[in-house]
């Protein structure tokens, strides 16, 4: 009997324990916030709409917080600038707040990534993407004018340099390589009054990814000459941009020009004991097979000493 009192008091502690040791936090998860009504380059006097959301998480016991340059601005999912002035430009943020049964009860989110509001006091203004495009993809961008007035002619500017007159506002780049990331401008010329009118844009930034990024080759811990015995880990570093989701990237590494094997899913690759034979110049390859896409590393050096003899 005392026996039995005994494993009940240690299965009871056994669960209080095991109680204690739950974590009721759920992981982290990170906010989004998108412009869901207007543009995020406008004019003075315009309305621009912002929405708050946790795409991770989209159940519904979130609430939001909005932040202009890191000042709080709201406790609301969708923020609005109506008749915007120029002084509200700058960055917005935000982030959602979750309600949860046990401490600390409420959990907030990673803040979302900085939305870019541009309010321009202008007479002309430059409309381009406002998120980062990709290679392969189209863009256009589109010359406004204050009011819309008749036009007489627009001029683009790439870097500062005219690439295209015409009477319409839109220019159209269709397959994007990454030599068209540049600053852009725009000129307008207009009628007002029986008096030609003329003014130009501020400039604006185009962003333009490459789908897989160019991989960088290094050695951790950046030892390029190790005594023979060592151990030695490449790391081939790269980005995918791609829209889809989920592409399995295949990593291929090779010394003199000779792969080390069959391709690999992680991006290092070990040698636990290095000798003189593996001296030499090792390079990657990172391969998406579903899009047929392929880039190549640069040239790293590993040089093998002799051990000490001591």
């Amino acid at each position: 009997m005392h026996f039995f009192h005994i494993f009940i008091v240690f299965i009871t502690l056994l669960a209080c324990v095991r109680m204690d040791d739950i974590d009721p936090t759920p992981p982290p998860v990170k906010a989004k916030a998108t412009v869901s009504l207007g543009k995020p380059r406008l004019f003075s006097g315009e309305d621009v709409q912002m929405t708050c959301s946790v795409p991770d998480d989209p159940s519904s016991n979130w609430t939001y917080e909005w932040f202009h340059d890191g000042e709080l601005l709201s406790a609301t999912e969708v923020y609005s600038l109506n008749k915007a002035q120029v002084l509200q430009s700058g960055n917005y943020t935000c982030k959602g707040l979750k309600t949860i049964k046990a401490w600390p009860y409420i959990v907030p989110s990673i803040p979302s990534d900085p939305l870019k509001i541009h309010v321009d006091g202008g007479w002309v203004l430059l409309q381009t993407p406002f998120e980062p495009l990709i290679i392969e993809e189209n863009m256009t961008l589109t010359c406004r004018v204050r009011d819309d007035p008749l036009l007489s002619n627009v001029i683009f500017y790439k870097d500062g340099v005219e690439f295209n007159k015409q009477k319409g506002t839109d220019v159209v780049f269709t397959k994007l390589t990454l030599e068209d990331a540049a600053i852009y401008s725009c000129r307008a010329t207009w009628i007002k009054n029986m008096e030609y009118q003329s003014s130009q844009s501020l400039p604006s930034y185009v962003t333009v990814l490459d789908i897989l990024e160019t991989p960088t080759m290094t050695i951790v811990g950046g030892r390029g000459r190790v005594r023979s015995g060592n151990k030695v880990e490449f790391r081939c570093i790269t980005k995918v941009n791609a829209r889809e989701q989920d592409l399995n990237i295949e990593y291929f590494y090779l010394k003199n020009g000779n792969r080390l094997g069959p391709a690999s899913a992680r991006d290092t690759y070990a040698i636990s004991e290095v000798n003189i034979n593996h001296t030499g110049n090792y390079t990657c390859k990172v391969r998406i097979r579903a899009l047929n896409v392929e880039r190549w590393s640069n040239q790293v050096n590993l040089k093998v000493l002799p051990p000490l003899n001591l």
